[in-house]
């Protein structure tokens, strides 16, 4: 959307001056300046009203406005959760909100209270006290009870299906583009009922981590509907077992009633890229941006029918350095239904 074209000071100052070329110079040049500055500041005015014509533009004040308008509230901060293995004396209690000091050198607290087996094991169901990614624990990770319990081990190590689902607040950008598309929704495609993008929409709006979704209509049968979210702040883009409870807990409120959808996590697609750089061009800092170029280029194939040309790989190193031989991939990568890009390793050689 083109900004409101607001004239400079200067050109209102000269408009304003050739209007009155007929008065006397005197009075010509302070009035036209003192006019000019008015106009301009009317003209800043109406800049501003411009903006907040549009969620894409408007300040964070109005941005909240047309949020509460279409009902898409900013998605806050989430706690990890999970559960962590206990051993102790059988009968021995630990009770809910004991607190724990995970190997990150962050809290958790335990959801409920629980019993030790007469195998002297327990699972405990636990959730971080501090939001963010930061609060999510690979499996086998290690916590400590802050307050020693009777009986009980004071070393808890995290489950199979590790601590996760934490992630940070809504950035602005991404809550003014879901707050356009819902505009958009709404004004021009009807509402949502179903549509591919609708359960794109759904699955981003269920968790801060969701940044897209695959779907596949009738995968599974006529009329089904099944769903892979992706989140690309996260290992292999993989959704945790957090996000998909928070994403089946949407769907499950928004999607119509009649609708048969299934929620997994997508296939992974390993993209392995071998590098050679000459001499001149091989130190940390180019290889770090051509990293993150590589990671950007693989990042931006999130559709169904994702390839990932070689072009495109050599456009993106190209933007650090031309001093280079490609030796992997040496073709065009693309996906099958139910997978995602995730770049695996690169390997520089």
């Amino acid at each position: 959307m083109p900004d409101y074209p607001r004239p400079s000071l200067n050109e209102l100052d000269a408009r304003i001056q050739a209007d009155l070329a007929a008065m006397p110079a005197v009075l010509r040049g302070p009035l036209s300046h003192a006019w000019a500055r008015a106009c301009h500041g009317l003209h800043g005015h109406l800049q501003w009203v411009d903006r907040q014509c549009n969620p894409l533009t408007c300040e964070l004040e109005r941005l909240y406005d047309w949020a509460a308008l279409y009902g898409v509230a900013r998605l806050p901060a989430s706690p990890a959760v999970g559960a962590a293995l206990a051993s102790g004396s059988p009968g021995s209690v630990i009770f809910e909100g004991a607190v724990l000091r995970g190997s990150n050198g962050l809290n958790y607290r335990a959801r409920a209270a629980n019993f030790m087996a007469n195998s002297g094991a327990a699972l405990i169901g636990l959730i971080a006290v501090e939001t963010g990614e930061d609060s999510n624990l690979p499996a086998g990770a290690e916590l400590t009870l802050i307050d020693p319990l009777p009986g009980i081990a004071n070393t808890l190590t995290v489950s199979e299906e590790g601590l996760t689902g934490g992630a940070a607040e809504e950035t602005l950008d991404d809550w003014r583009l879901r707050v356009a598309d819902e505009w958009q929704a709404m004004t021009v495609r009807g509402a949502r009922g179903g549509r591919d993008e609708d359960y794109r929409y759904w699955c981003e709006s269920a968790h801060p981590a969701v940044t897209g979704a695959l779907v596949f209509r009738h995968a599974l049968g006529m009329g089904t509907v099944v769903v892979h979210p992706v989140c690309d702040g996260y290992i292999n883009r993989m959704p945790a077992p957090g996000v998909l409870a928070a994403i089946s807990d949407y769907l499950t409120a928004t999607a119509p009633a009649t609708a048969d959808w299934r929620l997994s996590a997508p296939v992974i697609r390993r993209v392995d890229v071998r590098l050679h750089l000459e001499p001149v061009a091989d130190n940390a800092a180019s290889r770090e941006r051509i990293s993150r170029a590589i990671l950007a280029a693989v990042l931006a194939e999130k559709s169904e029918t994702s390839v990932l040309n070689v072009a495109e790989l050599d456009a993106a190193i190209a933007t650090v350095t031309n001093q280079y031989t490609r030796l992997e991939p040496l073709g065009n990568i693309a996906v099958r239904p139910g997978e995602v890009l995730a770049l695996s390793s690169i390997e520089w050689v």
